[in-house]
């Protein structure tokens, strides 16, 4: 530890006076690299576990875990905490690629967990945290097996671009964001300038006018901190880097929120771990509040859900170090938590061994006389099957005048709103389709994943489909409580472009995404049906052409068939019917 180093820790330890502190250590790669963290730990001469963190958001302030782990906490109850910059980023050296792939992550955190159970200060044994990218970092890690580490809490994981780009959020705001640690080294070294400054205060200033830039590819944004065109960035995003899941080998605590960018993939890679032999080195655990990316409070959006909706109510952090303690303390004492989930519309924390708990699948049908465009339109969902020679439904998606993005299961950082609002604004649109049941006369508990199965016709080469289904009061307020976007040349994998031919009818069965939500007495559910949430998501300029280079768009005829050879329908997992 440098001379400067020990003065901050010595200052830094008058607020954690039971710690120690030692800044920018070295951890070297086994290709030469030298990575750098900042490593806390109690102050006495027992070795203790570890719990690391690789993040690229600077070590110095992203010690924290979104749902409240500190550092505080974690060395009081005998952990060492090791907050480290990934390769490129702030204090560590080496190249930064913008998305976490397996080929670098995966060899630096094995490293970096191996280096660090042979600390003389660590007892051998590593767990790891974080949320967003630092729980893709944990994935990545822990799918290459090193021999050290025990256990991983990945919060807010998966990869949520479902073939679109996150525009606003991620493309835009993420990526400037990142942008400023490039521009400073690029700077030192005169690679760039005030020229690329002002691009990034622009963008951060305004984004939802960088967003409306077309075509995308030539956004000035892209000449900033090695992005590649948009085609190649949703490439690499869906293809390069996932880790193999059912190669993780350790006991697993997810944590997600109903309204998360991520929750359905969340879903899926919780279904992949819990497929794993049985055994304690297997264990898989889950955690569903209703919280977005970056809240874990007790109100989202317009919605407030009660105090205990919080994580610090809901005791998540101290269930964290129960789990630690189990995994890497041998303590059997703490039990696993197994699935824990908020009932929304209930306002009420359930268990359940595993996730989801048992139900019914339950259909709804959409049904209409030809004209559900709007709330104004004939749209309804039945609990019977459509009569024959029910005319379909019509609309006309303009990418030139596209949906707004407003509600959602979205990263709340570039304008576009993440959580429940009132929907109304959106269902007003002749290019969304609305379908709404009957007033409820009892309680209907959906738990588990949504589903819907739609036949679909397109006059255009491509288009997509945005999905919400929502919670209707008897005053006309729509809540958006689960939604999916779906873009349709990908339907069959981001290997296999496969556009429409015209006039061919389609069936998709599209996974809505998992959601636990009681609608109660005189409410009524209400679906709606589009082909844009902008500027969350990219819009689909229709024209089938790779992502990033049109700037114009084709309008699309989007038909929707509800009749008795084509049941479009809601699956619903009912609890308790």
């Amino acid at each position: 530890m440098t001379q400067s180093s020990e003065a901050r820790s010595r200052a830094q330890a008058e607020d954690l006076p039971d710690v120690r502190i030692d800044f920018d250590v070295e951890t070297p790669m086994r290709d030469g690299v030298i990575l750098r963290s900042d490593i806390y730990r109690p102050a006495g001469p027992e070795p203790v576990p570890a719990l690391l963190t690789r993040g690229p958001y600077d070590k110095r302030v992203s010690h924290r875990s979104h749902m409240g782990l500190d550092i505080r906490a974690a060395t009081a109850r005998g952990y060492a905490v090791v907050v480290q910059d990934v390769r490129g980023r702030f204090a560590s050296d080496g190249e930064f690629i913008p998305t976490p792939t397996q080929q670098v992550e995966g060899p630096d955190g094995y490293d970096t967990i191996e280096w660090i159970a042979s600390q003389p200060w660590c007892s051998g044994a590593v767990g790891m945290y974080g949320a967003s990218y630092l729980s893709l970092t944990q994935l990545i890690a822990a799918s290459e097996r090193p021999p050290s580490l025990r256990a991983i809490v990945p919060e807010k994981t998966g990869y949520p671009a479902r073939g679109a780009l996150l525009l606003d959020s991620i493309l835009i705001m993420w990526t400037a964001g990142q942008a400023r640690d490039w521009l400073e080294k690029a700077m030192q070294r005169q690679a760039a300038g005030e020229k690329e400054a002002a691009i990034l205060r622009e963008v951060m200033m305004n984004p939802q006018a960088a967003v409306r830039h077309l075509p995308l590819n030539d956004m000035p944004l892209m000449n900033i901190g090695g992005l590649s065109t948009f085609q190649e960035t949703i490439t690499r995003l869906q293809t390069q880097g996932r880790p193999d899941i059912a190669a993780i080998d350790i006991p697993v605590l997810i944590v997600s929120g109903w309204y998360d960018m991520g929750t359905t993939d969340t879903a899926e890679i919780y279904a992949t771990l819990l497929e794993r032999a049985a055994g304690p080195g297997h264990e898989a655990n889950i955690i569903f509040g209703p919280w977005d990316h970056g809240n874990s409070s007790y109100a989202l959006g317009e919605v407030y859900f009660g105090p205990f909706a919080s994580n610090q109510l809901a005791e998540i952090p101290g269930l964290y170090l129960d789990f630690y303690d189990r995994h890497l303390k041998g303590d059997t004492t703490k039990p696993a938590p197994g699935a824990r989930y908020f009932l929304m519309g209930a306002n009420e924390w359930r268990s359940t061994p595993t996730w989801p708990p048992a139900h019914h699948d339950t259909a709804m049908y959409l049904q209409s006389g030809g004209a559900a465009n709007g709330s104004h339109g004939d749209g309804r969902l039945g609990p019977e099957p459509a009569p024959g020679g029910m005319p379909a439904d019509r609309y006309r998606y303009d990418p030139h005048d596209p949906a707004p993005s407003f509600g959602g299961r979205y990263f709340d950082m570039g304008g576009s709103r993440a959580g429940p609002y009132d929907q109304r604004r959106v269902e007003e649109r002749d290019d969304v389709l609305v379908y709404t049941s009957e007033v409820l006369d009892a309680p209907l508990e959906i738990t588990g994943s949504v589903r819907l199965k739609v036949f679909v016709s397109c006059s255009t080469p491509d288009t997509d489909l945005v999905l919400k289904l929502c919670d209707v009061s008897p005053d006309g307020l729509s809540h958006n409580v689960v939604d999916e976007f779906f873009r349709c040349r990908w339907r069959d994998g981001f290997d296999k472009t496969r556009l429409f031919e015209p006039g061919e009818v389609y069936e998709f069965d599209i996974d809505m995404g998992p959601i636990a939500h009681l609608f109660q007495p005189g409410r009524r559910l209400r679906l709606q049906v589009t082909s844009s949430a902008f500027p969350h998501y990219d819009r689909n300029m229709n024209t089938g052409h790779p992502i990033g280079v049109d700037a114009t768009g084709l309008v699309a005829e989007v038909s929707l068939f509800h009749d008795a050879e084509r049941l479009s329908r809601l699956i619903l997992p009912v609890v308790n019917p």
